[in-house]
């Protein structure tokens, strides 16, 4: 269900675009495939006897409320349960099959990491809710061309076209300062200072004496970077030279704002939310493929200051 990295200009909107223009597939078929998929979905609507609206993206959903849950924001990191169906029976897809039963993401961040189906559910969808989607090919798993992802669960590959209904359950939902707070909480720090922004500072040896960095001072950070659940994205193998203050180099603000409060051979915890860090954009891999920093997500460095 989690996808490869891929920017849409458009999720939905344009849907009908995206399947039209991918490979050179004939629009007539495309039309064609657009109003066999939607008699499908209504059929196996009507035989399994339960009601489901649509939406004007050409989704149709049956939702089990919960009006106490939570609605989600955009950048939410959203935690999900799921099984994917074709129409007729064959299981294609679970999240007991991701790294864990449940998967997470970033909430509606224009980046494909599900499905455009499981995306527009997710916005009518409170936490502790569950739905049943039917999505026509272009809102599936890969529009109008065969999915790659032959004989994961199945001998079969999923056809070209496919419909698919999908059982969502939105477990919960989590905002940056939540994650935060927990990764606080779970690794009993104590917090030596925390902006109104919530860039976090945790000491983790002796205060040193003399003042704190400031601007315009070169330093040397000895500094590796990681995720809130340890996943370590830049080991800091050589130590990084710079100026400090905002506009005097390429870092990102809260790594440079962090240094700026330390002194001269003190290590420390800097909790960096996604602001002060890669923001909305994220940060993508060395081959293009995939984020090692998704979009909305809080980041973490150990770091020591040796010399100014």
């Amino acid at each position: 269900m989690i996808r490869n990295y891929l920017k849409l200009s458009v999720l939905v909107a344009l849907g009908l675009w995206m399947v039209s223009c991918s490979k050179g597939i004939d629009d007539n078929k495309d039309q064609q495939m657009i109003v066999e998929n939607d008699n499908a979905i209504k059929k196996y609507i009507a035989d399994s006897s339960f009601s489901a609206q649509k939406d004007s993206s050409g989704l149709y959903y049956s939702l089990s409320p919960n009006p106490t849950g939570a609605k989600l924001t955009l950048g939410d990191e959203v935690k999900v349960r799921y099984n994917a169906y074709l129409l007729n029976g064959t299981k294609i897809w679970t999240s007991e099959k991701d790294t864990s039963k449940t998967i997470k993401y970033p909430f509606f961040t224009g980046y494909q990491f599900v499905v455009p189906g499981v995306e527009l559910a997710l916005r009518l969808m409170r936490t502790g809710e569950k739905v049943k989607i039917f999505a026509p090919f272009y809102l599936g798993f890969y529009g109008n061309f065969q999915n790659p992802l032959t004989g994961y669960l199945t001998s079969a590959s999923i056809p070209d076209y496919s419909a698919i209904r999908i059982d969502l359950e939105l477990v919960s939902k989590s905002s940056e300062v939540e994650q935060i707070n927990s990764y606080i909480s779970q690794n009993k720090l104590t917090v030596f200072n925390r902006t109104s922004d919530n860039l976090v500072i945790v000491k983790t040896a002796a205060v040193a004496t003399g003042d704190t960095l400031g601007s315009d001072k070169s330093v040397k950070i000895k500094y590796t970077g990681k995720l809130l659940d340890g996943t370590v994205f830049d080991p800091g193998t050589t130590p990084l030279t710079f100026i400090t203050g905002t506009g005097r180099n390429t870092l990102i603000s809260g790594f440079d704002r962090g240094i700026r409060k330390l002194k001269t051979g003190e290590k420390a915890i800097l909790i960096i939310p996604s602001p002060l860090g890669y923001s909305k954009s994220g940060r993508v891999n060395s081959t293009g493929t995939n984020f090692s920093i998704r979009p909305y997500q809080p980041i973490v460095f150990d770091v020591e200051v040796l010399s100014n």
